[in-house]
């Protein structure tokens, strides 16, 4: 069999400007006009973004009778904040905390954005997220992810905007000191964050709708953030006298180098700029002589959007931007990914857990603050733990705790540990202060107290508590909280077909709806019987020999975490992945937050001239991969391991002889959350030449798989097989509860992967693996009506070759290609009765 590998170079999906910032203002004596604000991102970053669920309109707004508006402005709306200037580059949290946190908030309470008491900081996000400093940029949606998992102080409570300060610098890189300040911030929180791609008129639709009404009647609409360039080749002139709205500003371009954040607050579906000079102004005829007429040919109507560089730019802060740069790509002069984001706060958040320290140390960007939990009254370390995006290694080097000093009081909302602990019932709290291993910090944690709903403090006994480098350091109190947690009512499954489409809805009571579901998969760490593997491997061609990546289409469909995946990302720094870009993996809390499975991570690097590089071998049975490499700027350093991954999910570990010892490094595997991560018991031995470890997990039906709203659903294709499921739902205070349950199929499947069906024969295609085209052959015995399909591994249609077409009894070839848009990986072909009977057998694709 033919052996491919598609290694990808790193794309180039946006530019930026590096974050030196720039005033963008021709008066040097004006108000600075910022640019800069925001970073690059990492793949990290950019996986995230790409993950925020796109807002759909509801059904009832498909085939609405009423017009929308032809113009809506939100800046008119008591829920908007005044037009404010920006500190340093803080445009990501000015945009999504300034504006539209502080709006969303407002119209969720029906309360006024005119008072400090009702508007929220821009610096209590940032300085959690620009390493101690005002010239380094952030992103709109990293400052919600605090919101969300803490909440944020107002203005009031907080001291400004920024934190009181006349020093600038010192603004930007302060932490708020106080419990009361953080508990007060617990109650403000997000809800969910929303996309809204917007670079076709359904698109734009979505996004007027959700200005004028929030997409569900409200008497007011939102607003939403974007990114874009406002340097060299950004282009703003003035309405002509012949527009609505003639005389006010509007962006006609924006630059390729993406650098600032900015809020859109409105639209109007009159404004008009002549793009062509052809002295008329139209949407319908292509001016960009493509051949297409798209938005990016428009040049009637607009956004309205909110800057944060005081009144003194455009129209006392706002500006129009045409519909056109909505569409545009960034080298036209299009914005940030053609995609605007927005939020949905919570009216009122009380939580029912917290946690209360003093943390005293010297260099804060050296610790992470996390939580932890144990029902043994005699645990010294916890057996669940939660962390969360701020106080994570955050702040900046030579910085302590608060920034002018190294004592920080803070408070935290844990009330997901209880998930965990059963109520009025004593547990044992931690708080775990993770260590990276840098030298030079000094401190420890002063006090530590648990505190409930109704303010009741239970305070540890353990004060002075030092932080110890390079591990992790823990206090603990015994405790107990009195709530109310959900349960899950569902007692038993119903039995599936193989082939046929399968849908079933949990339910759930108690605890505080509404309800978040999802599953468990649990792996556990074994003793590895297999030999070492002398497979001739091949060499990877890797993006780079540091911080490079690779990637390889699989044999087999391979699952892990209840996916399966038809390709892997192999790394340069010792860890597989599942995206499409590199993935920094380089120690245990990296393969914590990480879905990653790590053999060996650190910072290494290859040197092809000692004859180092990673290699690999695949067939349909597994695949394997070896690092033979060394350390980042350690070339005299020796490394040689080994992973191997299972069509069946196993995965081992193997380590060869003669290692470099005294390394930090770590290994595991993880879906991406502590809850889900499993450390190796060998991870930063000091000498692991000649071990070796594999992970197993208990089976799991691919194709299946449960949504956020509690519906399991999808195509299984195994017959006369059974599985125990851990189902988790979370309630509206955070809260989780689980459920084992058994899923079972009916059917028999034969050994070739055929359902017996009496009046059709499916043959196994051929060739196989093949690209693009197959023959696929079957038999008819009856006359009967059948249909064809090609599924993907996640049950879903990707071709149909005939639908409910007869057939008289005989024997039928049928030819399929491909084509160019699937990828290469399994795939399924099923033929179908019109009693719904059907037969289905699998294939590969190999491009």
């Amino acid at each position: 069999m033919k052996k491919l590998i598609l290694v990808l170079t790193t794309l180039l999906l946006f530019s930026f400007v590096s974050a030196e910032l720039i005033n963008n203002n021709p008066d040097p004596n004006g108000e600075p006009w910022i640019s800069g604000g925001v970073s690059p991102l990492t793949p990290e970053q950019q996986k995230k973004i790409d993950e925020i669920p796109v807002l759909l309109l509801p059904d009832e707004y498909k085939n609405r009778k009423e017009e929308l508006p032809y113009t809506v402005d939100n800046s008119t709306q008591p829920y908007f904040r005044p037009i404010f200037n920006q500190v340093g580059g803080s445009c990501g949290q000015a945009s999504g905390v300034g504006y539209t946190y502080t709006y969303e908030q407002n119209f969720k309470r029906g309360t006024s954005a005119d008072i400090t008491d009702n508007q929220y900081p821009t610096h209590y996000t940032y300085n959690f997220l620009n390493s101690g400093s005002g010239g380094n940029g952030s992103w709109h949606w990293d400052g919600w992810d605090i919101i969300k998992a803490s909440g944020i102080p107002n203005v009031t409570d907080y001291g400004g905007m920024l934190w009181p300060s006349t020093d600038y610098t010192l603004a930007n890189s302060l932490w708020m000191d106080g419990y009361s300040k953080y508990q007060n911030g617990m109650n403000n929180r997000v809800l969910e964050q929303i996309a809204m791609p917007l670079n076709t008129p359904e698109g734009l639709e979505v996004l007027k709708q959700w200005m004028n009404d929030h997409c569900d009647g409200s008497e007011a609409g939102g607003i939403a953030v974007f990114a874009a360039g406002v340097s060299y080749t950004f282009q703003r002139g003035i309405l002509p006298m012949n527009s609505f709205c003639p005389g006010e500003s509007v962006v006609l371009k924006w630059d390729e180098n993406v650098n600032h954040a900015m809020t859109f607050i409105g639209y109007n579906d009159s404004i008009r700029w002549d793009y062509n000079t052809d002295g008329k102004y139209t949407n319908d005829i292509d001016i960009t002589g493509d051949g297409i007429v798209d938005m990016r040919d428009w040049e009637i109507g607009g956004l309205k959007m909110a800057n944060s560089w005081g009144t003194s730019w455009a129209n006392s802060g706002k500006s129009w931007v045409m519909y056109r740069t909505l569409a545009q790509s960034l080298a036209d002069g299009g914005i940030y990914n053609n995609i605007a984001h927005s939020i949905k706060t919570r009216e009122s958040f009380v939580p029912t857990l917290k946690l209360k320290a003093t943390i005293n140390y010297s260099e804060r960007n050296d610790i992470k603050i996390m939580a932890g939990i144990a029902n043994d009254l005699e645990a010294t370390v916890p057996e669940h733990t939660i962390t969360f995006p701020h106080f994570n290694f955050q702040g900046g080097d030579g910085l302590g705790m608060k920034g002018d000093g190294d004592v920080l009081e803070l408070g935290l909302d844990i009330t997901p540990l209880l998930s965990y602990a059963n109520s009025d019932s004593d547990a044992r709290f931690f708080i775990c202060v993770e260590h990276n291993g840098n030298a030079g910090g000094r401190g420890n944690i002063a006090s530590f107290a648990i505190v409930d709903e109704e303010g009741t403090e239970t305070p540890s006994s353990q004060t002075g508590v030092a932080i110890i480098n390079g591990v992790t350091t823990y206090a603990y109190v015994d405790a107990s909280a009195t709530f109310d947690k959900a349960n899950i009512t569902t007692t038993d499954l119903p039995i599936a077909a193989p082939g046929q489409e399968y849908s079933y809805t949990l339910t759930a009571e108690n605890g505080t709806p509404p309800y978040y579901w999802d599953m468990l998969i649990d792996y556990s760490e074994v003793t590895n019987e297999s030999p070492f593997p002398y497979d001739d491997v091949i060499e990877l061609t890797m993006s780079n020999d540091d911080d490079g990546y690779a990637i390889i289409q699989l044999d087999f469909a391979f699952p892990f975490f209840g996916k399966t995946y038809d390709y892997i990302n192999v790394s340069t720094n010792g860890s597989i992945s599942f995206g499409e870009n590199f993935e920094d993996v380089r120690d245990e809390s990296d393969i914590r937050e990480t879905k990653t499975i790590a053999p060996y991570v650190t910072d290494l690097m290859s040197y092809p001239e000692d004859g180092e590089g990673i290699f690999y071998y695949k067939n349909e049975d597994y695949v394997l991969v070896r690092w033979i490499t060394s350390m980042f700027d350690l070339p005299e350093v020796d490394l040689d391991f080994t992973a191997k991954l299972h069509s069946d999910g196993k995965i081992e570990f193997f380590y060869g002889s003669g290692f470099t010892t005294g390394i930090e490094w770590g290994a595991g595997i993880s879906n991406g959350s502590v809850i889900s991560a499993l450390i190796s018991e060998l991870s930063n031995t000091d000498d692991p030449s000649d071990m070796k470890t594999s992970f197993s997990t208990d089976p799991y039906p691919y194709g299946i798989e449960i949504s956020s709203n509690g519906i399991f659903s999808g195509i299984i294709n195994t017959g006369d097989t059974s599985w125990d499921l851990m189902f988790r739902v979370t309630d509206d205070k955070n809260i989780s509860a689980f459920k084992e349950l058994v899923f079972s199929t009916s059917t028999g499947i034969d050994d070739n992967g055929q359902f017996t069906v009496d009046n059709l024969q499916l043959e196994q295609n051929y060739p196989n693996p093949f690209n693009p085209v197959t023959t696929i052959n079957f038999s008819v015995i009856n006359n009967d009506k059948l249909s064809m399909h090609i599924y993907n591994i996640k049950g879903e249609i990707v071709d149909t070759l005939f639908d409910n077409k007869k057939f008289n009894s005989g024997n039928y070839t049928i030819n399929w290609n491909s084509g160019k848009e699937l990828s290469s990986g399994i795939y399924y072909y099923g033929i179908e009765t019109e009693s719904g009977l059907k037969q289905m057998k699998k294939m590969t694709l190999l491009k």
